[in-house]
């Protein structure tokens, strides 16, 4: 029953999320962007939140009801987002919410230590138990974020839609990986797994991202298709 309640939720809030409008434009899009960029954020606020104030099995609690949050907060925020804009009460901005460039620099150099720490905690007898772990999770969650929501110097529509198309793409890869686990890793083993899985989809977001901006660099920038 734990695997297919997991498994089950997990498809339907896939389907609900990620079906396309009747009427898909740029409009809908840049909401599409808009919703689930701010429900990563949601989710790993969150993550950071429970990570500081939540211990032992109570912890590990929170993890399982968190990994649904990013879904649930982007079915939320994308559908009410579409329903005010039909309604005249938003307009879509060509504005996204991101932080300067500095930014990014700053979460790279942050990244390597703090993933150092979470390897040194999953591998260790201590996880859930040691301060390092709080450390760790906080650290390296700022971290991508930082890497995953900082403008480029050059930011236009063409790079927001690269945005939306990877992060997507990182949502899918995430959720599959989770289901994959779900249906084949038991006991220990899943939660070592699990808490693996906490930074997929950042971490196959900056991966993608970058990959499309490499390919649109190696094109010498010609994106005004």
């Amino acid at each position: 029953m734990d695997e297919l309640s997991v498994i089950g939720l997990t498809l339907a809030l896939l389907f609900i999320g990620f079906a396309r409008c009747r009427q898909e434009d740029e409009c809908v899009a840049a909401l599409r962007l808009k919703a689930l960029t701010l429900a990563v954020l949601v989710e790993y606020a969150v993550l950071v939140a429970g990570t500081l104030t939540c211990y032992e099995f109570v912890y590990l609690n929170f993890v399982v009801y968190n990994m649904f949050t990013v879904l649930v907060a982007f079915v939320l925020l994308f559908h009410g987002f579409v329903w005010l804009w039909r309604k005249g009460r938003i307009t879509v901005s060509a504005r996204m919410w991101l932080l300067p460039p500095a930014y990014g620099r700053i979460g790279w150099l942050l990244a390597a230590p703090f993933a150092a720490v979470c390897l040194c905690v999953l591998f260790s007898q201590d996880f859930g138990l040691s301060w390092l772990d709080e450390a760790g999770v906080t650290g390296l969650t700022i971290a991508l974020l930082l890497i995953s929501f900082s403008r480029e110097r050059q930011e236009d529509e063409y790079i927001a839609a690269l945005r939306t198309r990877a992060l997507v793409w990182a949502v899918y890869v995430s959720y599959t990986i989770l289901i994959v686990g779900t249906a084949s890793i038991y006991g220990e083993a899943y939660l070592y797994f699990f808490f693996s899985n906490l930074f997929t989809l950042p971490i196959v977001f900056i991966l993608k991202f970058r990959w499309l901006m490499h390919q649109l660099n190696k094109e010498g920038g010609s994106h005004d298709k």
